[in-house]
């Protein structure tokens, strides 16, 4: 039985699976671990490509399910008690299995990490180290306004309390998921925002989620830079699902408070990527429209939430308000039980 299950999740990324597979089989861990290859009904051999790697476990969904579906049914083909997401579009250092797990081993508290996460934009990427330690640590986390800050950390501990989660390369506790709802990812999101979701359920529950911060992942993920109704259609997706991922787990002033701050912040998530001062400019107008449809797709589709978030809320064990204050202190550790 093998302690941990890598699950990664596929979906036409041909260029990507050879480079991705070999860094996670290629592992300084030394306990058995599984490697389970989700595939979303890709149509351009990604999941023909896969199978040639022994040690690999291919499943083949019916249709694209996105991330949340792909990655939930990834969750239930896995066997081990410790459960990693990794996207397919990385590489990891060879000692990133082994600290995602001794994190999350740590501390009976802690409950879910996501990885050291450098992105093109970061110095250490164009050599993608996989051998020596790179020396720098880069944490996506939720700025003051609500969307994601990729943010670079001056610390030697192997472990940084959080208030997010990158969906980039999350590992959790299995017995851990009942207590949330009993699923990972909410199904009704199909792709991005799930991973702030389950980090704000996580900590409504009093539970902690770290930086594990020597695991270190390359990630391919650069800004879709070329205005188009499916470049619009993603930023709409993105705020939805943030808006709705703090609507979940808050309510009355607070709710209403946070998707003030989140609808008022989205425009500034510009400001990240590493792109210059006249491309932040551009891209502020740019997503000033998709915020807005962002704010009515979020208030149609809301019911469908409904019934989760009654469950998170009847389910919470901090005090009410405890997430915006964690927001605005942009210190997470600020969490309090009642």
């Amino acid at each position: 039985m093998p302690c941990v299950s890598v699950v990664v999740l596929g979906y036409n990324g041909r260029g990507y699976v050879e480079q991705c597979l070999d860094s996670v089989l290629d592992q300084d861990f030394g306990s058995p671990y599984e490697v389970l290859f989700v595939d979303n009904a890709s149509n351009d051999g990604t999941a023909e490509a896969a199978e040639r790697f022994d040690g690999v476990r291919v499943e083949r969904m019916p249709a694209n399910l996105g991330y949340c579906g792909g990655n939930n049914a990834g969750f239930g083909l896995a066997q081990a008690p410790l459960v990693v997401f990794l996207n397919q579009d990385t590489v990891v250092h060879r000692c990133w299995l082994r600290e995602l797990v001794a994190a999350v081993e740590s501390d009976d508290a802690i409950k879910a990490a996501h990885a050291n996460v450098v992105h093109p934009w970061n110095a250490e990427y164009e050599a993608k180290e996989r051998i020596a330690a790179i020396g720098a640590v880069y944490a996506p986390e939720l700025s003051r306004l609500g969307f994601v800050d990729y943010r670079s950390l001056v610390t030697d501990a192997p472990v940084v309390d959080t208030l997010s989660l990158s969906g980039v390369s999350v590992i959790i506790k299995r017995d851990i998921v009942e207590d949330i709802g009993g699923y990972v990812f909410d199904p009704d999101m199909f792709a991005y925002g799930e991973d702030v979701d389950l980090a704000l359920r996580l900590r409504g529950r009093g539970h902690q989620v770290v930086v594990a911060t020597r695991a270190v992942v390359y990630h391919d993920h650069t800004l879709d830079d070329k205005p188009s109704l499916r470049s619009f259609a993603k930023a709409v997706r993105i705020i939805r699902n943030r808006l709705l991922a703090f609507w979940k787990n808050s309510d009355g002033p607070e709710a209403a408070a946070l998707s003030a701050i989140v609808l008022a912040g989205a425009p500034f998530n510009s400001g990240q990527f590493g792109l210059p001062a006249w491309k932040k400019a551009l891209y502020f107008a740019l997503l000033l429209p998709p915020t807005l449809v962002a704010a009515v797709r979020a208030g149609m589709e809301a019911p469908k939430y409904a019934a989760r978030r009654r469950v998170v809320l009847a389910n919470r064990r901090l005090k009410r308000g405890w997430l915006l204050r964690a927001l605005l202190s942009d210190r997470s550790r600020l969490m309090t039980p009642s």
